[in-house]
């Protein structure tokens, strides 16, 4: 007879059952999956979200910011390493700004999680990873095939070589605009 069972051996199961270990409990964990953490656990990106961003009032802003906290001590506790590699945040217009501005106040006041940064320039590798990775164009667009396939394309993947070329060429506008813009702050 057990007095809790903890149906699911995912991040929330496991951490449940760890914590209803230090009571004098026979506990039971049952997951459906061939091992621990083979769910919803193993597919997440392994950022620990810093609490910045959630709707005030729900539970998310109440629970994030302190749950973050207790993530990297129970990593210690149990000595699994991890990086506190931090978060870009980026603002593109002027309401961007103001919710910059809110999120650098409300960690001052401690409503969110994380050390208050203070604005710099962005590096030129900083620069050149943004370039890659939040460009408009996709390197291999497998929307687009699928939408011209869906609708009788003769050649649905005959866009890739097009996607490809314009990718590249955003790209090294971006980076040849970051370089002289460098140049100009160096002189």
């Amino acid at each position: 007879m057990y007095d809790v069972i903890v149906v699911g051996a995912g991040v929330v199961g496991c951490s449940t059952a760890r914590e209803l270990s230090r009571y004098k409990l026979d506990v039971l964990v049952l997951e459906k999956g061939h091992d621990i953490c083979a769910g919803a656990s193993k597919a997440n990106s392994g950022m620990i979200h810093a609490g910045y961003d959630p709707i005030p009032g729900t539970n998310e802003a109440k629970f994030n910011a302190p749950g973050s906290k207790m993530m990297y001590e129970i990593c210690d506790e149990l000595d699994v390493p991890y990086e506190k590699s931090g978060t870009t945040v980026f603002a593109t217009d002027e309401s961007g700004m103001k919710e910059l501005q809110k999120l650098e106040e409300d960690r001052r006041l401690g409503k969110a999680a994380g050390p208050v940064r203070k604005r710099g320039i962005a590096s030129n590798e900083m620069c050149t990873f943004l370039i890659l990775n939040i460009s408009s164009l996709q390197l291999i667009p497998m929307h687009v095939i699928a939408y011209r396939s869906q609708y009788g394309s003769v050649n649905p993947a005959a866009i890739v070589g097009a996607g490809i070329l314009s990718t590249a060429i955003s790209t090294g506008a971006a980076i040849l605009f970051c370089k002289c813009m460098d140049r100009s702050r160096s002189s």
